[in-house]
């Protein structure tokens, strides 16, 4: 109860700000190809209709792709996170940016510049969210929002549906500029553990338009990704803008990738004597630029003399050959582990350790995931703990029969120590289990099999063993929110068969069935009050919050609602969200169009509470 008490008080009071436009002020604390990889099956993910009149744009035709932490850590954090204006300190329509009198710092031809006014990896032609997705909201109050959602959610659904909104060209809302609303979705991105979609969606931005912000966010970008060639057609007038040791110390090792060694060994004296950076941090920096062509330096990195984790250390450490051992990235965010695991560079290793969190998380799909596994199993130098789960994997795959299949799903299911890891295998096994016939001769693991289908999208397979599931089960739970279509409303009687068959604290998965179901709207009218008394508890609660994301939903503002849902799902695990948070969550969902992301959010809120 302490835990839910303090969750409840993590949204603070709404503003009246200018024109009417609401400001939310959030208290909510950080707890410990183009665009993502589609996770589903085909035509899972196909572009929704054309959206119709507001209020009320028509249903997706299924969940989101399943594409591809705690509080980052302070070396991750860029300078002035606050700030959403113009480096000149004054705040910039979209429109605005199509006129700057300053002159380009850049060689970009006319016809090669790209407006600002709509940024982003792809359209909702191509799986994206419409241009129109925040209507005609704010970009201060956008802003303020994006900045307060401080990284991972407790939702791996919800981490699935706001990165694909992130990295969607959506139109530039108004008071701020393209690059700034760039920097912070980029950010975000990162925040959450896609260095790669954030890496991405900054450099839509031609240089000569790179703002501060963007300057100070794309750093830690591209130093997630390991991407040293990245910086250089920034690293000058980053420099210059920020005065940050991070991109001073680029400007010698772009010199040196460009073949000045002259220059590089001028600027890297420079660094040493005006102490840019110390100690380990300098000396890979000068790794680095030895790095570089004709580089002759041989630096030795003593990784015991590094004390705790940096983006710097990981980023440049990783493209250099010399991988930051385990140790340094213990006391990193979990985000950091959505690095790792999408990192060529990194040891197989490093990104067998980190697979599991970034399954968690949203960013890693069950094919991902998959192929990391496929590399270990034809590695023999693994250790036998990997080897025994890849051959299982492959059983489950492949093996000669369903029962020697549904065995070896279930050994995997089995094995996970922690709540990443466990559901690290359900994401793993999905396509295997979206191949099993339905049986009653797997009865015992239906719960399990659905679950894990539901994990990666595969809700048409998963509907199939309804009639295997028993009634109150968890897989019937999970059916009747996850289900395209289910068989009538739920009535108070079959949520008490639920309920009788709960084993979780104070009953939450119970709290979270019919704050799910009645989001959708799959409750009988009489049940959600009678079951709600049952419960003690009220799903249906308001706040200013709620009020939030209930108004953007009635304006049709499918960008608003996912944006307002995220900043609700900031936490640990599901334990950390309220239940009436998943009812206000699902509904604006489901007004706005995003059925399938709200049938998968309430099923997933169900199966991990």
């Amino acid at each position: 109860m302490v835990k839910t008490d303090m969750a409840k008080q993590r949204i603070s009071t709404l503003l009246c700000a200018t024109a009417g436009l609401a400001a939310l002020v959030y208290t909510i604390p950080v707890l410990g190809q183009q665009g993502p990889e589609s996770l589903l099956p085909p035509g899972f993910n196909d572009p929704p209709p054309p959206p119709a009149a507001r209020p009320a744009p028509p249903p997706a035709s299924g969940p989101p792709s399943d594409t591809q932490s705690s509080s980052p850590a302070a070396a991750v954090t860029p300078d002035g996170a606050a700030k959403a204006t113009s480096d000149d300190g004054d705040s910039k329509d979209a429109d605005d940016d199509e006129e700057e009198d300053s002159e380009p710092r850049y060689d970009v031809p006319p016809t090669a510049r790209r407006s600002l006014k709509a940024v982003g990896l792809f359209t909702d032609a191509s799986g994206g969210f419409p241009a129109d997705a925040f209507g005609g909201m704010d970009g201060k109050f956008l802003t303020r929002l994006v900045q307060r959602t401080n990284g991972p959610l407790a939702s791996r659904w919800g981490t699935i549906m706001t990165r694909r909104l992130l990295a969607s060209r959506t139109a530039t809302p108004r008071n701020v500029s393209g690059a700034d609303w760039t920097a912070e979705r980029g950010w975000l991105l990162l925040r959450m553990g896609d260095a790669v979609v954030a890496r991405q969606l900054v450099q839509q931005v031609d240089p000569d338009r790179y703002t501060k912000r963007l300057f100070q966010v794309s750093m830690p970008i591209f130093l997630a990704n390991a991407d040293l060639s990245a910086m250089c057609p920034f690293a000058e007038e980053a420099a210059r803008q920020t005065r940050e040791a991070t991109w001073r110390m680029a400007q010698p090792i772009c010199a040196s990738l460009a073949g000045e060694q002259g220059r590089a060994t001028a600027l890297v004296n420079q660094a040493r004597g005006q102490g840019w950076m110390k100690g380990t941090d300098l000396l890979l920096g000068e790794k680095a630029v030895g790095a570089g062509v004709q580089g002759r330096r041989s630096v030795k990195i003593e990784w015991q003399n590094a004390k705790g984790f940096s983006v710097w250390r990981h980023g440049i450490g990783q493209a250099t050959g010399v991988e930051p051992p385990e140790a340094i990235y213990a006391d990193a965010g979990k985000q950091v582990n959505g690095w790792v695991a999408q990192l060529p560079t990194a040891s197989l290793a490093a990104r067998m350790r980190s697979a599991p969190t970034a399954a968690a998380l949203g960013v890693l799909s069950n094919r991902a995931l998959v192929d990391i596994y496929s590399v270990a199993y034809e590695d023999p130098d693994v250790p036998s703990a990997i080897r025994t789960r890849a051959e299982l994997l492959k059983t489950a795959y492949a093996g000669n029969s369903n029962a020697a299949k549904v065995g070896a799903m279930a050994d995997l299911w089995g094995g996970g120590k922690t709540p990443a890891e466990r559901m690290s295998a359900l994401v793993l096994t999905a396509r295997a289990a979206a191949l099993i016939a339905p049986s009653a001769d797997h009865a015992g693991n239906a719960d399990q099999l659905v679950a894990s289908m539901l994990s990666a999208g595969f809700d048409e397979q998963a509907i199939r063993w309804a009639s295997i599931v028993e009634d109150g089960s968890l897989g019937w739970g999970l059916l009747a929110c996850a289900a395209p279509r289910w068989r009538g409303s739920v009535s108070e009687g079959e949520l008490d068969d639920f309920r009788s068959n709960d084993d979780s604290a104070d009953y939450r998965k119970s709290k979270f069935l019919l704050a799910g179901l009645a989001g959708l709207g799959r409750v009988e009218a009489g049940a959600v009050g009678g079951f709600s008394e049952t419960l003690e508890t009220n799903v249906r609660k308001e706040n200013a919050w709620s009020r939030a994301i209930g108004a953007a939903a009635s304006r049709g503002e499918s960008g608003t609602v996912v944006l307002l849902a995220a900043a609700a799902l900031q936490g640990d695990g599901w334990q950390d969200i309220p239940p009436h948070h998943l009812f206000h969550i699902v509904r604006a969902l489901k007004q706005v169009g995003l059925d399938g992301e709200a049938r998968m959010i309430a099923a997933e809120a169900v199966s991990w509470s």
